[in-house]
């Protein structure tokens, strides 16, 4: 990775061990992804516009047609971004470009992707053994009739219910903040990096997942505040620079520091 972007400077300038910790990977990574975000435009302005247009007409006609373009346009906006955080290879014209990069980076969404579905199946069948568990303790419980599952669950039985919910989501937060660094790592080694990269992250969930959350609380309290709002021309601008045209590069510059951290500890 590029050495101004991912490793932290050191207090006498002399670049001692890298240490990871809670408040060292929140802080420095955001501040990190805070540096990158003007590099991102500079290098790869094109992209990052192509990005934000399709986005707002996505979110404005809200076609999948729209949304495809969107997903195919971060991709080739994420694969100029990393080229740009490695520093070896040259980006395309404005950072448009399709190529090898591009196309190991959309293998890792798609195994990811299934990794991640996977885990919430297995989540929804847990959450559906537990409500069947607790329902069938109560009143008026027929297995067969799902109508019947609601109104047997008492409050104590929702409490253990929402024990299991918070269980399941914090259990597949984990497994997303797990393989969070698979895109950089891909990136740095020039090939596949999925469930390879779980030795990058062990022990380094907490800070990597509130990092994240840190990083996209933005783009989402803007799209949450703007969805119940029946005029939302501006907001749908809105929503899709800050979605395309902030938190994506953030979001590289962060995993481009989080990568380099991990590695030197790994």
């Amino acid at each position: 990775m590029g050495q101004s972007l991912s490793r932290p400077a050191s207090a006498d300038g002399r670049g001692r061990n890298l240490r990871l910790s809670v408040n060292g990977l929140i802080a420095g990574g955001l501040a990190a992804a805070a540096r990158f975000l003007m590099r991102a435009w500079s290098a790869a302005w094109a992209a990052l516009t192509l990005v934000v247009v399709t986005l707002i007409l996505a979110f404005s006609f809200e076609e999948l047609g729209f949304w495809i373009a969107a997903l195919v346009a971060s991709l080739v906006a994420r694969g100029a971004l990393w080229r740009l955080a490695n520093g070896r290879d040259r980006l395309g014209p404005g950072g448009l470009q399709l190529g090898a990069m591009e196309t190991r980076l959309a293998g890792v969404w798609v195994l990811s992707g299934l990794f991640l579905g996977i885990i919430a199946l297995l989540a929804l069948v847990i959450l559906l053994c537990g409500a069947y568990a607790v329902a069938s303790a109560g009143r008026g419980f027929d297995p067969a009739q799902i109508a019947t599952w609601a109104p047997a669950i008492t409050g104590r039985g929702r409490f253990v219910l929402g024990t299991v919910g918070v269980f399941c989501s914090v259990g597949f937060v984990y497994a997303a903040a797990r393989i969070s660094l698979a895109e950089a790592a891909t990136a740095s080694r020039s090939r596949l990096q999925v469930l390879s990269s779980f030795a990058l992250t062990r022990g380094r969930a907490l800070p990597l997942a509130a990092a994240h959350i840190l990083l996209a609380s933005p783009a989402i309290g803007l799209s949450a505040w703007g969805a119940g709002r029946s005029y939302r021309g501006a907001w749908v601008v809105a929503e899709g620079f800050a979605i395309g045209g902030v938190w994506l590069p953030l979001s590289v510059g962060l995993m481009a520091y989080a990568y380099e951290l991990c590695a030197h500890q790994t």
